[in-house]
Parts: structure tokens; sequence; C-alpha cells
């Protein structure tokens, strides 16, 4: 047999032989090339395309693991709370407590198209909460540790613009991040279901999205399942060198509502969410902002948001009770100097489902109104420090129809949290 091919057939047996290991064997793939070459069998062109192909092979095979993205953060938070006596003669004991927050997760770009990932979280048994109380066992027994998160998401070939569609346990595509979005829902959901993602830049200063969504509420394996429908569209503008403003609307359809759902709701404050035979609600919701970042240190954001039941139930002696609004002003940078806020809020009982609604500003009930004040510093590298004092009470007192939500309801609640972001 001819030296040259005893020394093909030898680096054929090396390459196959090496496949198993990946990279860990690439030393010896690149030891065989090279002898090739110093053989004459291949010459330098050749020797520099089968190189070449080796480490686009690499790149290819190489383990997944290797390519996550993980992201974390941790939450210390020391709790206050002190009740006055409400319009039915309560006056509940104050208490504080410590509580923390941690969560990981993880996102794996498989290929091009598809990205996998997940996020686990503390907590205890409620939805809109993943917070820990210290010492809410018995004799420092474990601490639950949930998934949060758990999703693949299909990036699709359209050229206008960028499009996902995200399937399984996910972030709620319906909350953006300018200013406090406290109303409609809170944002330790994680909607279950299917929804398409899409944002394009048509200028330089122009910014617009979209976001549609069919989340299932309850599975259901003898009737309809309870569930929702969004759909959302907005814009982000420069409207000037220093000036931004943005805009959305937002419409929910709820369907399949069944006497569970609204016992479970109507529990935290609703009374009449839906005037319809099938139990269904469209919803409306709007939100703006204006920033101004005409001082670099001290950039002032404002923002509004107004949310309409388009299918509340008109109350003897009280009407419709469909409607929430909220207002806030923020001045300054976390990362700078500081970050101040304060906004109002008045959400009336059937304005939206009560359990979706934010757990913080009035506890998660319905026909309350609240005032919030924050401040947040960075006091070091991804370590934040943040004051939040709510004060809220109940909007309607007189009816008995609203007794559920006025009691506690006239009460301070203070907030400070350390955040640590990794």
């Amino acid at each position: 047999m001819k030296k040259s091919v005893r020394w093909i057939l030898f680096a054929c047996a090396a390459w196959f032989a090496a496949t198993p290991a990946l990279a860990a064997d690439d030393a010896v793939i690149a030891e065989v090339l090279a002898i090739l070459k110093e053989r004459g069998i291949v010459d330098d062109a050749k020797h520099a395309e089968l190189v070449a192909k080796n480490k686009e092979y690499e790149a290819k095979q190489s383990s997944l693991l290797s390519r996550v993205i993980w992201t974390g953060d941790f939450r210390a938070r020391l709790e206050n709370y002190w009740f006055d006596e409400d319009a039915l003669g309560g006056e509940d004991d104050n208490r504080h407590r410590a509580r923390y927050r941690l969560r990981l997760g993880a996102a794996v770009p498989v290929n091009e198209w598809l990205t996998a990932g997940f996020r686990l979280a503390s907590g205890e048994t409620e939805n809109r909460s993943t917070n820990r109380t210290l010492g809410a066992g018995d004799d420092f027994d474990r601490d639950t540790f949930s998934l949060d998160e758990a999703y693949v998401q299909l990036k699709l070939p359209i050229d206008v613009g960028s499009t996902t569609v995200v399937f399984g346990k996910q972030s709620n595509p319906f909350v953006w991040k300018n200013g406090k979005d406290y109303m409609t829902w809170d944002n330790d959901y994680s909607p279950e279901g299917l929804s398409l993602r899409w944002t394009m830049q048509p200028s330089s200063s122009v910014n617009l999205f979209g976001n549609a969504g069919y989340f299932i509420i309850d599975e259901n394996g003898s009737a309809k399942d309870p569930h929702f429908f969004g759909l959302q569209g907005g814009a982000h503008v420069q409207a000037a060198e220093k000036v931004a403003v943005g805009g959305r609307a937002t419409w929910f359809s709820y369907g399949s509502l069944n006497t569970a759902f609204f016992t479970r709701h109507n529990a935290f404050g609703n009374v009449g969410l839906s005037d319809n035979s099938d139990g269904s609600i469209s919803q409306l919701e709007l939100s703006a902002y204006a920033k101004s970042t005409h001082v670099a240190e001290w950039p002032v954001l404002l923002h509004a948001h107004f949310t309409k039941n388009l299918d509340a139930v008109s109350l003897p002696g009280e009407g419709k009770q469909d409607t929430g609004w909220g207002v806030a002003l923020e001045v300054g940078d976390a990362k700078q100097l500081a970050l101040l806020g304060v906004g109002y809020y008045a959400l009336e009982a059937d304005f939206s489902p009560a359990l979706y609604t934010d757990s913080d500003l009035t506890d998660g009930f319905t026909n309350r109104e609240g005032w919030a004040f924050y401040a947040t510093r960075q006091v070091l590298s991804n370590t934040e420090l943040t004051l939040e004092l709510f004060m809220s009470d109940a909007l309607e007192k007189s009816s008995p129809l609203f007794n559920t939500s006025i009691a506690d309801s006239e009460r301070f609640r203070l907030r400070t949290d350390v955040v640590v972001k990794f």
C-alpha cells in the first residue's frame, strides 16, 4: 500500500475517532493535518481549507451549555405596616417582617432561530409574590424554589422588523419599563401560553412595537378553559434631541370564565366584573410617557395609565366601577445621584380582575386609591438600595358591597430593599 494512501486512511480514522470528543481532541486533528502538509500529501491551500472546516465543525458541535447566558438577582427586604382605623371600624395590628427573593435564569441560543430558557424563583404559595418571609416555616425548614419561567423562543424570518414567537411560561409581553407599571398586571406573573412579539425601527427617531398573546388561566378537563387574549401596539419617539415620548394601547379579551374564577377575584375587591351571560370581559388599557434629559444628572419622566373594563356590571346606587387610572413623576438616575418618584393611583372595584393587579401598592385589592413614594440609588456595582412608601385607602366606603376591599384598607407600608444583580 502506498504511503500516501496509508496517511489518508490514518487521517480519516483520526478524524472519526476525534469526533465524539469534540474540542478535547482538537489538538490531535491539528497534528494530523500538519503531518499531511509536511509529507506533501496536501498543499498549503488544501491544508488551510481543512483547518477552516475543522474549526467550523467544532463551533457547530460544541456543547450548548457553553453558550448559556445566566442571569440572577437576590433581594433582601425589610417591610413595615402601620394600620389606621378603616371605614368598618377595624384596625389591624401593625406588622414588621424580613423577606428575601432569589431568582436564577438562563437562556440558551440553540441555533440562529431558536432560544430556550428558564427561570427559577423563590416564593411561597402566592402567584403575585416571589418573596420568602424569614421564619415563615417551623424550625428553619427548607424554603421552596420553583419554576418561574420555561419557554422556547422562535425568531421568524420576516424582513419587516424583528418578530419572535414565544411558547410556554414566559415574561408578560404587555408590561413595559417606562415608569412603575402598577395597575393592570403585577410584575411577578409569568403567563402560560403563546405570544407574538414584534419591533421595528422605521427611522432613527421612531421605534414601533406590537405584542399579541393567548394565555390559559386554568386548564379545565370538563369545560372550556378560562383564558385571555391580548393585543397591543405602541411607539417610542425621540421628539427632540433631549425629549422622548411614547405610548401604547392594549385590548384584553377574557373568555370562558367560570364561577371559580370570579370567586377568587371577588375575594380581592371585584363585585361586578362581568355583565355578560357567558362571563366574558373586554378591557382597554392606554399608557403614555414623556422623558426629558436636559439635565443629565436629573432626567425627568412623566407617565400616565388608564384602564377601563368595558363589561362591568352597573351596581344599584353605585353605577359602574369600571375605571382605573394613575399618574407618576420620576426624577433622577439611580446610577448617578438617585432616582426619586411619586405617583397616585385610583383603582375602582371592577376596572380589572383584582388578582392580577399589583400586590404592593394596594395589597392587591381593587376599590383602592394610593400614593407611592420611592427612591433608588446604586450603592455599589450591581447593587441597589430602594426605599418605597405606599399609602392607601378604600375608594368607596358606604355600601356593604365593598366590605371585602375596605377591611384594613387605611395603612402605610414601608419597604427597604437591597438588590444584588449577577
